[in-house]
């Protein structure tokens, strides 16, 4: 209970560990502007082949250290629940690098900005932050959200092309271009769907109109030399009062942020959000199947606290469903939660985390790439493919023989087993130290073949030799792969 209290309430300073690791990146702290300017930096006429490849290099930095850093923080921070809480919300609010374009510019600020701006605060305010932030307007294409074009428009359009390249048939291509320019519904409908109210929930298809109609004009500066800042394009907007989930959005002229500013207070105080974000909270703390009466719980305490974080984690992790022996290793690990429970249950020592990176990715979970906007899924059924439970016992045997490229196991973590001890009762101090929820009879017996094995083949034993052998089981083991 004190360790939970601390988590929650009290501000727990960075490790002078983590301080330094972070403070060796050099694009984490710059704004989305700074950012486009880097990995757009101009090469000089007279730069050599070797400049050239090194400059078009560092274009993936900033992309490359946010990822490396989300990985680092979790392995490292002292605040665990804070990086359980990121790694939840920036699924919930998922962004992803796989949009191209403007995105490697923006997803950085966007991680810092609202996800972890936003985690010990409330829920209307990361919803709010995510809704106007430029990586969100671009991933789900609110940025092109606009009324559509007048004959008036079209016909400028069609003028001003003619006039520039002499062509009848240019200007009346770019005429029909322009035409198909207009409202886009994929923020709307992911809004409601995915953020706020769950699946076809309280809504119909005429709300998903009204609610991208009220955020036309919900646009970003994303040109080369823009600011890339969030902008309300007036321009852009379709006015008129709207209807949405029962209630009219008055529209007044000169007032069109206003309307999706209405829209979003009115998704962050429905019932509706708070069952959803109570139930993905309840199915990622505590089990696939959530316990409906804590979903109630939880959802009450949103509903009460105006959708503050702390509290619903509060709610959760003092409930006796969250200590229910049924529920206890109820949840299975995600690639991303496995490759750091085993980094961090070791007290690995990491150089470089290129390796892990890239063994993410082979698991299929490559961090800040979701592709779709759901993030990525927290169920056992996601993750429970041979091919992929393949790989989890291949990293467990190369981390715990040292064979990872830039981390490495201390020989202190060895130092666990008493030097007098027999080393028949080694793989009892390790389970100790990996499982202290204890192994099963599998697993057990797996550890004491290997033991024995061992043992017949050698007169002197030899701790690092059969230590990392016991500790890549248990690495592998089923238990480890359980939350």
């Amino acid at each position: 209970e004190a360790w939970i209290t601390r988590q929650l309430e009290s501000e727990i300073e960075l490790s002078p560990t983590l301080t330094g690791v972070l403070g060796q990146f050099e694009t984490l702290d710059l704004t989305p502007k700074e950012c486009r300017e880097f990995i757009y930096m101009e090469i000089p006429d007279d730069a050599t082949p070797e400049e050239r490849r090194a400059r078009n290099a560092l274009r993936n930095l900033p992309k490359r250290e946010l990822a490396q850093s989300v990985l680092l923080r979790a392995m490292l921070n002292e605040r665990q629940i804070e990086e359980v809480l990121c790694d939840f919300w920036r699924n919930h609010f998922n962004v992803s690098f796989t949009k191209g374009g403007p995105a490697d510019a923006l997803i950085p600020d966007y991680e810092s900005q609202v996800i972890r701006g936003n985690i010990w605060g409330k829920f209307p305010a990361m919803l709010k932050d995510s809704a106007r932030h430029p990586a969100m307007l671009h991933y789900l294409d609110n940025y092109l959200s606009r009324k559509p074009p007048s004959k008036q428009e079209l016909a400028e359009v069609e003028r001003k092309v003619r006039r520039r390249t002499g062509s009848r048939q240019r200007g009346e291509e770019a005429a029909s271009i322009a035409a198909q320019k207009g409202l886009n519904e994929n923020y709307a409908r992911e809004l409601l769907e995915l953020h706020t109210l769950g699946v076809d929930k309280f809504y119909k298809q005429k709300d998903v109109v009204a609610v991208a109609e009220a955020l036309t004009g919900w646009t970003a500066d994303l040109g080369r030399n823009g600011t890339q800042n969030f902008v309300f394009n007036g321009g852009m907007h379709i006015y008129g009062d709207k209807r949405v989930l029962g209630r009219v959005i008055r529209s007044k002229a000169g007032e069109g942020q206003e309307e999706g500013e209405a829209i979003l207070n009115l998704l962050s105080s429905h019932r509706g959000t708070a069952d959803f974000v109570a139930t993905k909270l309840v199915r990622y703390f505590v089990n696939d199947i959530p316990p409906p009466a804590l979903v109630r719980r939880v959802s009450a305490t949103f509903s009460k606290t105006k959708g503050s974080i702390p509290e619903m984690i509060s709610a959760i992790v003092e409930s006796k469903e969250f200590w229910a022996r049924e529920n206890y290793r109820a949840k299975f690990k995600t690639p991303f939660e496995f490759v750091v429970s085993a980094l961090r249950v070791t007290g690995a020592e990491v150089d470089s985390v290129r390796k892990i990176t890239s063994t993410l990715q082979s698991m299929g979970q490559p961090t800040l790439h979701c592709d779709d906007p759901t993030g990525w899924y927290d169920t056992a059924e996601s993750w429970l493919d041979p091919g992929v439970m393949a790989l989890r016992w291949e990293f467990a045997e190369a981390l715990a023989s040292g064979k990872v490229e830039g981390v490495r196991i201390p020989d202190s973590f060895f130092s666990i087993i008493p030097s007098d001890l027999p080393p028949l009762l080694w793989q009892h101090h390790l389970t100790r130290a990996v499982l202290p929820g204890g192994a099963g009879e599998r697993t057990r017996a797996a550890l004491a073949a290997v033991t024995n094995d061992y043992l017949k083949g050698r007169s002197i034993p030899d701790l690092y030799d059969l230590g990392p052998r016991l500790l890549g089981l248990l690495l592998g083991s089923p238990e480890f792969q359980q939350q």
